[in-house]
C-alpha cells in the first residue's frame, strides 16, 4: 500500500472527526449543575441555558485533540519499535479485538 503521509494524516483526520465520539461526551462535560436545574424547573423559574454551543464545540475540539494525539503516539512508538516490517510480514486483524472492548463496555455500563 503506497501512501503519502499527507493522504495518511488527512484520511486519519477526517475519521478522528467524523465519527463524532467528541459528541458523545457533550452532554457528560456539560451536565455541570443538574440537580439545580432541576431545583429551579420545580420553582417555575425560567431557566438559562447553562451550555451553549461554544461549550459544546470545545468538549468536542478537546477530544479530537487528544484522540488524535494519542492516535499518533501510538502509531509513533510502534513505528520506532517495530518498524514497517512487521505489517510486511503479518496483518494484526482488530475486528475481535475491537467487539470485545465494546461488549465489555456495553456490560460496563449495564452493570454501572
Amino acid at each position: 500500500m503506497q501512501v503519502g503521509f499527507r493522504d495518511l494524516a488527512v484520511w486519519s483526520f477526517l475519521m478522528a472527526s467524523a465519527h463524532g465520539a467528541g459528541l458523545m461526551v457533550v452532554p457528560v462535560l456539560l451536565a455541570g449543575n443538574t440537580v439545580g436545574a432541576q431545583a429551579r424547573m420545580m420553582d417555575h423559574h425560567h431557566i438559562s441555558q447553562s451550555a451553549g454551543p461554544l461549550d459544546a464545540t470545545l468538549a468536542t475540539g478537546v477530544h479530537t485533540i487528544a484522540y488524535l494525539a494519542v492516535t499518533g503516539l501510538l502509531a509513533w512508538v510502534v513505528y520506532r519499535k517495530l518498524g514497517l516490517a512487521i505489517l510486511r510480514k503479518t496483518w494484526l486483524n482488530f475486528d475481535l479485538i475491537w467487539a470485545s472492548a465494546l461488549v465489555a463496555t456495553g456490560l460496563a455500563t449495564l452493570l454501572i
